[in-house]
């Protein structure tokens, strides 16, 4: 039995040294195979470029993508390797390992064989030359931060100019300021500012930023106090005549309500015009309107968006105005002033002037002015849609203002009250810009006062203006040119709220109240005379649409209308 077992024996030590061909016991392999570290107790991990006994790490000290960081601490590192089966590693790569300077470790193969790798582990990043890369400041109490809109890199002697509102609802202690400052890894500034700490901004506050490479660069932090901006603007879409489907590029008038804005192309002598439709949302054509009668001239809405047409006095034509309540409606006769016997009160030409009207022309009171170039406007009162009279009241303006004549002329009822202030805008040929001639624009109050607007403050045309009201304050746009017919023209806005401030000027304390915005040139045109502005305000909104005109086909691409809005911030 004995011999039997021995055998047996024998032969499963054969039988497992067959299957054993692998068996380190003779394994020269020292290499490291792959190897990585990572910041203690995180998980990211990064590779180890392995070449000619080194291998090298970087590692970024911010998260990919992000400005988070992750650590600085080279001294704190984990390191996984793979190597061959049966080698070991002196010293072990197990637990918390110091990178911060190169290690040797030897890598010993299951036959003794031996090779050393030197590891040096590299933070990305560290060599950083923009150095100061945000330097913000916020108000006692408060989170809301303000910086530069000069974004980093900065250069050696820069201004870092930070606007923070002064506003009587938040004022600024300009002396007592806590800042917020961002700076490169590595990077240094001097003074050191705490967090919790105020700091004195009212002479610019120098600082010195030293970079990854020991860079030095000052710079200098001015706090601009800054008011409350009332009214931001922007210019939503601009239409040219071509776009809009119009046969000429004189635009002779233009209305507006809250869905639709309309342009006549009348013609005097029958009814092949028509009235066009546009939307307001994109100027797209809705409907073609054929005129009410010949001799059609201007359209206009009244404040619950019915659109008007009105005749001109030609050839005993008289001055008719017409009514339609929508887009779909006929035409209803309100008004017809036709005689021969009294012409002071229907002149020649009548109804070819701008023509406004404020207030409901077919339910209470409204009121509709035209002028004559004589120095003259016309008014009418109605009540339910019906004139008091078909003459109208015709006043004489001051020729002491306008030598008694006037190439351009305006006037428009604010509101429907007996106490309204009404508002007059005129244009008188000159012959320079400094000539004391061009357009005044006045208010007059109930009282009879007079406030101008420093003719400063606009171009030297006043070619049309509208006068609207958001959240109980008043404001009025208007388009100028300059004194040329190629000058360039411009939509400004002002508000009116406080009447005494019109006659102020650039450099005058509270200016910048009174003058909101200016906008682009409008583009050179041949004329500018038949230019339309009209107003329509939903909430805290205005949209402001502005009719330019050419006469001129080289001119013609100028033609059309812009429609700009008007945001009314609430403080």
């Amino acid at each position: 039995m004995k011999p039997v077992q021995y055998i047996g024996f024998l032969f499963c030590l054969l039988v497992a040294a067959c299957h054993k061909p692998d068996a380190p016991s003779n394994s020269n392999d020292s290499r490291i195979r792959s190897i990585y570290v990572k910041f203690a107790g995180t998980d990211k991990q990064y590779p180890g470029v392995i070449s000619d006994g080194k291998i090298s790490f970087d590692v970024p000290i911010y998260l990919p993508g992000t400005d988070s960081l992750i650590s600085t601490d080279l001294s704190k590192m984990e390191i996984v390797a793979s190597i061959p089966v049966g080698a070991t590693v002196t010293p072990g790569l197990t637990g918390i390992k110091d990178l911060s300077a190169p290690m040797l470790v030897t890598v010993a193969a299951a036959n003794g064989a031996r090779q050393q790798y030197t590891l040096t582990a590299r933070k990305t990043g560290m060599n950083y030359t923009k150095g100061l890369l945000e330097f913000a400041v916020y108000k006692e109490g408060q989170t809301k931060v303000y910086q530069s809109a000069k974004a980093a890199p900065y250069n050696d002697g820069d201004t870092l100019f930070i606007d923070v509102p002064d506003t009587p609802k938040d004022p600024l202690n300009i002396t007592r300021l806590l800042t917020k400052v961002k700076l490169e890894p590595t990077c240094t500034m001097t003074p050191e500012l705490k967090p919790d700490a105020t700091t004195d901004f009212s002479r610019p506050l120098e600082i010195k930023v030293t970079d990854g490479i020991g860079t030095i660069r000052t710079h200098y932090i001015a706090i601009r106090p800054t008011k409350f901006v009332k009214a931001r603007f922007r210019e939503v879409w601009f239409k040219s005549v071509e776009e809009l489907g119009l046969t000429r590029s004189n635009i002779r008038s233009l209305a507006v309500s809250a869905d639709y804005f309309f342009i006549p192309e009348f013609n005097d002598w029958n009814t092949d015009g028509k009235l066009f439709v546009f939307s307001t949302a994109d100027g797209r054509l809705a409907k073609k309107i054929d005129p009410p009668a010949t001799f059609s001239s201007r359209v206009t809405t009244d404040d619950q968006g019915r659109f008007l047409v009105s005749t001109w006095n030609e050839s005993g034509k008289g001055f008719i105005l017409y009514r339609y309540n929508d887009i779909q409606s006929n035409p209803e006769q309100i008004l017809n002033l036709v005689s021969w016997d009294d012409p002071q009160y229907i002149p020649a030409q009548l109804g070819v002037n701008k023509i406004s009207i404020t207030g409901n022309t077919k339910s209470g009171k409204a009121f509709m002015y035209t002028t004559m170039p004589d120095g003259k406007y016309y008014t009418w009162e109605f009540n339910n849609g019906v004139p008091i009279s078909p003459r109208p009241a015709v006043i004489q303006f001051d020729p002491a203002k306008t030598g008694g004549t006037w190439d351009i002329a305006a006037v428009k009822r604010l509101t429907t009250d007996a106490l309204s202030d009404i508002c007059f805008s005129w244009y008188n040929e000159g012959a320079a810009e400094t000539d004391g001639k061009g357009s005044r624009f006045e208010i007059k109050d109930a009282a009879g006062n007079y406030y101008r607007l420093n003719p400063a403050n606009h171009p030297y045309k006043i070619l049309a203006y509208d006068v609207f009201t958001v959240n109980n304050d008043r404001f009025v746009a208007m388009l100028a040119q300059g004194i040329r017919n190629n000058s360039e023209a411009r939509m400004l806005v002002f508000e009116i709220s406080d009447k005494t401030k019109l006659p102020l000027a650039v450099g005058d304390p509270g200016y910048t109240d009174l003058k909101l915005f200016q906008s682009a040139p409008l583009g050179i045109t041949t004329d500018f005379s038949s230019g339309e502005v009209h107003v329509i305000v939903n909430g805290l909104h205005a949209d402001i649409y502005v009719g330019t005109t050419a006469i001129s086909s080289q001119a013609a691409a100028n033609a059309g209308v812009r429609k700009f809005n008007m945001e009314y911030q609430v403080e």
